[in-house]
């Protein structure tokens, strides 16, 4: 697979709406500990990959759907790269059950609100 110039502008335009969206999320106040909201992010994240995984797949999608939607959108929206870092951070200060708890709602919450998505959406869509 070759890469262009069009998947590049479509990354690039992408990307930068999710890390816009991502930049809003985390100053919009739901948590006083903004380590907090990289959970709801991922979590949020989680589901729409969910939801346009779906979609594109049921409608055939051309791959620039994707690039622009998935890699870009959601790329630059979702935050692992603090995922990684926030728990480690609070086993140095020695917040070991904190980061247990932050680990697990992150994977399982991200898992589940992506597996609810995509069935809540195929099924919505052979319903229309």
């Amino acid at each position: 697979m070759s890469v262009n110039a069009t998947d590049i502008a479509l990354v690039a335009a992408g990307g930068a709406l999710g890390c816009v969206g991502r930049y809003a999320m985390e100053h919009i106040g739901l948590f006083e500990n903004r380590m907090f909201h990289t959970v709801v992010i991922n979590i949020a994240g989680c589901f729409l990959i969910g939801i346009i995984w779906t979609i594109l797949l049921h409608y055939h999608a051309n791959d620039g759907w994707s690039k622009f939607l998935i890699t870009g959108l959601l790329g630059g929206f979702t935050t692992f790269s603090a995922f990684s870092l926030h728990p480690l951070m609070m086993m140095r200060d020695g917040m070991y059950m904190q980061s247990l708890t932050y680990i697990s709602v992150s994977i399982l919450g991200g898992l589940g609100a992506c597996a609810l998505a995509m069935l809540a959406t195929d099924k919505l869509l052979k319903h229309l």
